[in-house]
């Protein structure tokens, strides 16, 4: 296979294609190290297997609602009336959603992030992506580093997030990720599996309230149909040291899963949306339910110069 990387600024924003033979993977460096496209070969044409933006016009006036494809730092999720309180002091963050009171995914999401390094053999290319974070005084007085390994293979792709703490006291840190898949049709028309979890019960600010019920409906038998989700699924933290999620199209025959490595201080649920006009469905691996900056249930504390390592990834494949 050969690959090469190609540079194309999305208006102003920087951007990067990795080229694997027909196979393409965007990442918008310059807003978030989104995953803004991931393009293959599937019955005679090229499927786009991610929801993003195609030219600057549309990236400008959907971005803030959409967060596609961006890294979710140093919180994922909402942030409780954007306060959190952390060794008995209390945080004031931006409340940057219209439709609540809330602080929503972090800060990284909307930074540029600068181009490291891309090498490639016959199997693989790695677009290196890093992001330094100097604290915000009032909002999260402290400071840290992601560095972001993008492999690309073509027919799969894997996130290496390192993040290493450049503050001199221990941080409280919590990510995730916000892409958004599809199969080129209506999402009602696929199923969905996944494995064993249980979802977030929500308060009435659609805050997790810290009880659980067990999910039976996403069994990859079921068409979604007219569905709507918005929740956070939690996975059996004993049952296997990778979980994977599956989005299915019987009739086509092809799926994406898309998994994470999990465990204690890793990634411990997914977060599902299903947006508007049903195209694509949001699958955000995440480390924590939101508000984790409250509740503190899975937040990852992090030591000075110490760093921690996350891994996800997608795959599309055929179905036999």
């Amino acid at each position: 296979m050969h690959f090469s990387l190609e540079s194309k600024p999305l208006g102003t924003v920087a951007r990067y294609i990795i080229h694997a033979d027909d196979c393409e993977l965007e990442i918008l460096a310059g807003h978030g190290a989104g995953l803004n496209a991931w393009r293959v070969p599937a019955n005679g044409k090229m499927l786009s297997l991610l929801y993003g933006y195609e030219d600057a016009e549309t990236f400008r006036k959907i971005q803030a609602d959409t967060n596609a494809g961006a890294v979710l730092s140093p919180f994922p999720g909402r942030t409780n009336n954007a306060k959190w309180t952390w060794k008995n002091k209390t945080y004031q963050l931006v409340n940057n959603v219209s439709w609540a009171p809330h602080a929503l995914h972090g800060f990284l999401n909307v930074l540029p992030w600068q181009l490291v390094s891309f090498s490639s053999d016959e199997s693989v290319a790695t677009l290196t992506l890093s992001c330094d974070f100097y604290g915000d005084a009032v909002g999260y007085p402290f400071t840290y580093k992601v560095t972001n390994k993008y492999i690309f293979r073509g027919n799969s792709f894997d996130v290496k997030s390192t993040i290493t703490n450049t503050f001199h006291e221990t941080i409280p840190y919590a990510e995730g990720f916000h892409p958004y898949f599809q199969l080129g049709k209506s999402i009602d028309e696929l199923t969905l599996l996944l494995p064993t979890s249980k979802k977030a019960l929500l308060d009435s600010a659609d805050i997790p309230t810290g009880e659980y019920e067990m999910e039976k409906r996403f069994d990859g038998n079921s068409k979604l149909g007219e569905t709507f989700i918005n929740d956070y699924f939690a996975f059996d933290s004993d049952a296997a040291d990778k979980e994977t999620v599956s989005l299915i199209d019987s009739a086509e025959k092809k799926k994406i899963d898309v998994w994470q490595k999990t465990g204690n201080g890793l990634f411990r649920g997914i977060q599902i949306y299903t947006p508007p006009g049903r195209a694509s469905i949001a699958l955000e691996p995440m480390t924590s339910a939101p508000d984790v900056l409250n509740h503190h249930r899975e937040l990852i504390e992090i030591l000075p110069g110490h760093s921690t390592t996350l891994l996800w990834g997608a795959e599309f494949s055929a179905l036999e």
